[in-house]
């Protein structure tokens, strides 16, 4: 609906690599996007370690990802210290 009134678009992005991806992939896609919010929490090593690629700008631009689906996937290191459950109504419980 922006675009039918000329107005530009802005995606929040303010989180880990995989919301950084999927932005690049809506601006990417969209007529009116004017430009990409690049928040501190993006270059955090906390966020960062948790995915494969970590699209950072260089010289002010970033290189939109060429791969499949958004562009990135979990590394293995998000996979194995990642929490896991049987079920969700004894993890509940426990709390």
């Amino acid at each position: 609906m922006a675009a039918v009134f000329d107005a530009t678009v802005q995606a929040h992005c303010a989180g880990s690599p995989i919301s950084t991806a999927a932005a690049l992939q809506l601006e990417a896609a969209i007529p009116n996007f004017c430009i990409h919010e690049h928040h501190f929490r993006s270059t955090q090593p906390a966020l960062t370690v948790l995915c494969k690629y970590d699209y950072q700008p260089e010289n002010g631009r970033y290189e939109i990802p060429n791969i499949p689906g958004i562009g990135q996937e979990l590394s293995q290191h998000a996979i194995d210290t990642a929490l896991m459950h049987d079920c969700v109504d004894e993890f509940w419980r426990g709390l």
